[in-house]
């Protein structure tokens, strides 16, 4: 599905260099598509917008929102972190902690955790931004879990994983694995399900941790490196998980797209694929941004291909997410592009940022909640098509 060179503005590290330094960029060796020409049928309704800090800046930094308590929680790369009313975008707080971010907001039970390109992970109260505990551990935090059994799991770029304590921040356990010469820029975010971390690595790897006492559940091979160069043998799994129904399912970079069971890593099927964006999925499909920009729509329970949208091509998109009926991705000039999940064709459009949407669309309770690369911030809601 092409080379790495085909991905214009995606970061490379060199693993084992503190905080990530030896970052690359690719050149952009593919002009970017057109925008294809759309007769919109599908009402979108922008319900509130705000612009908020610096966004990610020329940092290849995936900052989602996250929602929690009638409440939108976002933060820029700086370390401006706020809280703003969810329903009107009113803001309620804001506090300056002064740090390079590098990853966004996760948390829960009345926590909010981010990490920092210095190896700390800061905790603050959702309720005022008050600051609760800081944590550094062994290099630049690169993903953050939300909590469970009263445990934050965190990855580091080192391909080391934490699991800490929600209320002290002490390490209660870590593992991890050996990290490959050359990685991409960017983890998935562990996602904790059944009492477990379900955590996918640099090697193509995906493990299933304990999150009681840490130790490595099952582990299962997405893909395995092949190849003569390093850029060849880069495998990483560093898009959106979703555990859908006790099933895994996870992309690799230069690897496969596929569905495991939770629990014991069992592979139900697999198959070429490319992404560093990640995926999601709902009763019936898998939906998945190639590196190349195409968007997937893969059957549930096979992986057979249903269909294809290639007019974005080149586009940088963001990943996939799924609103109702609909299926939508962010791109590198700022669009919202919906298609009806069904077959793929376009039926609306929407701006959001001109500098751009690098992370996944946040979809709760079918409205999308978009965070630009520039620090804007929208909510949108699909209506009802005519009849």
């Amino acid at each position: 599905m092409g080379t790495v060179w085909r991905l214009p503005a995606l970061g490379l590290a060199v693993a084992g260099l503190v905080s990530g330094c030896g970052l690359f960029e690719s050149e952009n060796v593919r002009q970017p598509s057109e925008l294809p020409e759309l007769q919109a049928t599908l009402p979108v309704a922008e319900r509130w917008e705000r612009s908020f800090g610096d966004g990610v800046d020329d940092l290849y930094l995936k900052l989602r929102p996250l929602l929690a308590g009638g409440r939108m929680f976002i933060t820029d790369y700086r370390g401006r972190v706020a809280a703003l009313n969810a329903e009107d975008g009113t803001f309620l707080w804001e506090v300056d902690l002064e740090v390079d971010v590098g990853c966004g907001l996760n948390g829960g039970a009345g926590l909010l955790a981010l990490g920092t390109q210095d190896g700390e992970v800061i905790a603050l109260s959702t309720e005022d931004g008050q600051e609760l505990w800081r944590r550094r551990l062994s290099s630049e935090v690169m993903a953050i879990s939300g909590v469970d059994l009263g445990v934050l799991v965190v990855r580091t770029n080192d391909s080391r994983v934490y699991g800490l304590d929600r209320d002290t921040g002490a390490v209660s356990w870590q593992t991890g694995r050996t990290a490959p010469v050359l990685t991409l820029r960017g983890q998935s975010r562990p996602v904790l399900d059944s009492g477990r971390a379900i955590v996918g690595f640099d090697d193509g790897s995906l493990s299933a941790i304990s999150l009681v006492r840490g130790h490595v559940v099952w582990q299962e091979a997405v893909d395995v490196p092949e190849g003569r160069s390093e850029l060849e043998r880069l495998v990483d799994i560093d898009g959106t998980l979703r555990v859908r129904e006790g099933i895994i399912y996870a992309v690799a970079y230069h690897g496969r797209v596929g569905a495991l069971t939770l629990s014991d890593g069992r592979v139900l099927w697999a198959r070429e694929f490319s992404s560093h964006n990640g995926l999601d999925v709902d009763e019936t499909r898998v939906y998945v941004t190639d590196e190349d920009s195409n968007v997937w729509a893969l059957d549930r329970r096979t992986g057979a291909s249903l269909w294809k949208q290639d007019k974005l091509r080149y586009r940088r998109l963001s990943a996939p997410a799924v609103v109702g009926d609909y299926v939508i991705v962010g791109d590198f000039e700022g669009y919202v592009h919906w298609m009806a999940s069904a077959d793929g064709h376009f039926v609306a459009r929407t701006r959001i940022d001109s500098d751009g949407i690098l992370a996944q669309p946040l979809v709760v309770e079918g409205r999308v909640y978009v965070l630009g690369n520039g620090g804007e911030i929208a909510v949108l809601e699909p209506g009802s098509p005519p009849s």
